[in-house]
């Protein structure tokens, strides 16, 4: 009798390549989640920063508020010289939603002089503006706005009254405030998500 011959069947190897189809499909899946997760976490960690950058630059241009006295130019024309310092720090609400915010801030990288900042959303974004420095008044006004924030659908502001506790501005302007909160709303893909920032005291 002649020796029977080894080898694999065509069923056997139709079982096999559908068994390792099996497994691909299984593996390519599981990649698939691990990127759109790695995906979905890198654009979470880049708002974030983002979110950080903006909170953090207002928190010191409010903490670098004015707190010197420039000093009144020699031979300067009357009008020049203001009879009292303007306020650093004037918040007011904006027509519609939103809010205002001007900061008389000391100038990092030139001592002496000061310089006016301000911040304000217009649609679902968030400026910031900021003027040269000056060691005299009056100050130059805030020039062209930067975007620093994209994708907010709501902004507001309350300022600390010693009396009566956290308020709303309604269309009221304060001047030199106790304390202020800024609540933002921002549209991310995980939804809508609010923050709330507390500067203060600022006496």
């Amino acid at each position: 009798m002649s020796a029977r011959q080894a080898g694999f069947t065509l069923l056997e190897v139709m079982v096999a390549i559908l068994l390792m189809a099996v497994v691909s499909l299984i593996a390519w899946r599981g990649l698939d989640s691990v990127t759109r997760a790695d995906s979905h976490l890198q654009a979470s960690t880049e708002q974030t920063e983002a979110l950080l950058r903006v909170l953090n630059q207002l928190d010191r241009d409010v903490a670098l508020r004015a707190s010197i006295q420039l000093s009144e130019p020699t031979g300067a024309a009357e009008d020049d010289i203001p009879s009292t310092a303007p306020p650093a720090l004037t918040v007011r609400s904006t027509e519609g939603q939103g809010f205002r915010l001007d900061v008389i801030r000391e100038a990092a990288d030139q001592p002496g002089s000061l310089q006016r900042v301000r911040w304000w959303l217009k649609g679902d974004t968030l400026y910031r503006a900021q003027g040269p420095a000056r060691s005299r008044y009056p100050l130059p006004a805030p020039g062209a706005g930067i975007a620093v924030l994209a994708e907010v659908s709501d902004a507001g502001l309350r300022y600390w009254d010693k009396e009566k506790g956290w308020r709303k501005l309604s269309g009221n302007r304060q001047e030199n405030p106790a304390g202020i909160e800024i609540s933002l709303t921002r549209q991310t893909r995980q939804g809508a998500e609010k923050y709330r920032q507390v500067l203060g005291p600022l006496e």
